[in-house]
């Protein structure tokens, strides 16, 4: 979401952007679908509004399987960088080379990017390297163009499945031995970012922290009532009822929105509150295959978990529970439970255990 699908958190923005301008370590976290890499996003483009443009290079750490694969998402992100900044990006290389080689296509897609070490036989040292090659590329790029460097890192907590905590403790050297750079990470796994910046981790102390969570009520559902009004007739807290059923995160109340406003399209009258549930039911359709597939792969005991949730039992390791829904021995709940989180399916609020998405919530209820 970004530009005029995209409302308030100018906060967290100008703070992004500043962090992007001047050397510094910021954690962007919260929970998903919370808007937190569109807002990086948009402090990029503000960013680059400044004088000198800063070099803003990013990888998303969530599929990555090695620092190998940082590193080479970094090189692809510069590469589209120096095209915007008329860097010649064979020229930005000079220090990593011969180790590094482009085959370029005749398309102006990002090059391939070879780092001269075979991927699947290299080892976490040679991987570990070409890291920190090119973060010492960015240093030097820095201070040549004497522009801002801002390395951006989504999903940054993956360093920790991507290496375990020789990973971590590798990027946390990288950061204090490269003052001249501002790195901003964001994160979602709360509990697990929880763990990593504790006291016996890595990241203790190494951040600014920067928390994105909900917007307020009452500010989106008068966003969404005033985009929707430039094309649909609306009647009623049409807003309030969005936020309501499809909140709390800001991409989930968005798609409903966008779902509805589709729906109203063809309606030959306004559009109601009432009328949600039934733009809610859309987006469930259109997510089925989706959910069906990922539901087919759970265990037995899993899907029992997901069928209690949704019908609103929370005290699930309760013997009353169990009892009444036919849930197995506590331990073997708790095993479900955790798996159910580690999936991103369940999580744990002030409510107990709840469903992460609403529309896998509807869908199993």
């Amino acid at each position: 979401m970004s530009g005029e699908y995209f409302t308030n958190r100018h906060v967290e923005i100008a703070r992004i952007r500043t962090a992007m301008l001047t050397p510094s370590s910021l954690l962007v976290y919260g929970l998903r679908r919370m808007g937190k890499s569109s807002a990086i996003v948009i402090a990029g483009e503000r960013a680059r509004a400044a004088r000198p443009k800063p070099i803003v290079v990013s990888a998303d750490l969530s599929t990555a399987t090695s620092l190998f694969d940082v590193a080479t998402r970094l090189l692809r992100s510069l590469y589209q960088e120096t095209r915007f900044l008329r860097l010649r990006f064979e020229d930005v290389l000079g220090g990593l080379a011969p180790r590094v080689t482009l085959k370029f296509d005749t398309q102006g897609n990002p090059p391939a990017i070879t780092f001269g070490i075979d991927r699947r036989t290299a080892t976490d040292e040679e991987r570990r390297r070409a890291f920190e090659d090119v973060i010492e590329r960015l240093v030097h790029l820095r201070s040549r163009t004497k522009r801002p460097v801002a390395v951006v890192l989504d999903e940054f907590q993956a360093i920790n499945a991507i290496g375990g905590e020789g990973a971590e403790w590798h990027l946390r050297d990288a950061m204090q031995r490269h003052g001249d750079l501002s790195f901003i990470c964001a994160g979602s796994q709360q509990s697990l970012i929880e763990e990593m910046i504790g006291p016996t981790r890595a990241f203790y102390k190494a951040f600014n922290m920067l928390h994105m969570g909900p917007l307020e009520d009452a500010h989106f559902a008068s966003w969404i009532d005033e985009r929707l009004r430039l094309a649909l007739r609306v009647e009623g807290d049409v807003g309030g009822e969005i936020v309501r059923v499809a909140g709390p995160r800001t991409q989930d109340v968005v798609q409903v929105a966008r779902q509805l406003f589709f729906r109203g399209l063809a309606l030959d009258r306004p559009v109601e509150p009432a009328d949600v549930a039934d733009a809610l039911d859309d987006v469930v359709r259109n997510e089925e295959p989706l959910i069906r597939s990922i539901w087919n792969r759970l265990a037995a005991n899993q899907q029992d978990v997901l069928r209690v949730v949704a019908l609103g039992a929370t005290q699930l390791f309760s013997a009353e529970v169990r009892d009444r829904y036919g849930l197995p021995a506590a331990s073997s709940v708790h095993k479900a439970v955790e798996a159910l989180v580690a999936h991103g399916l369940l999580l744990r609020d002030e409510r107990g255990i709840a469903f992460d998405s609403p529309f896998v919530e509807r869908w199993a209820r």
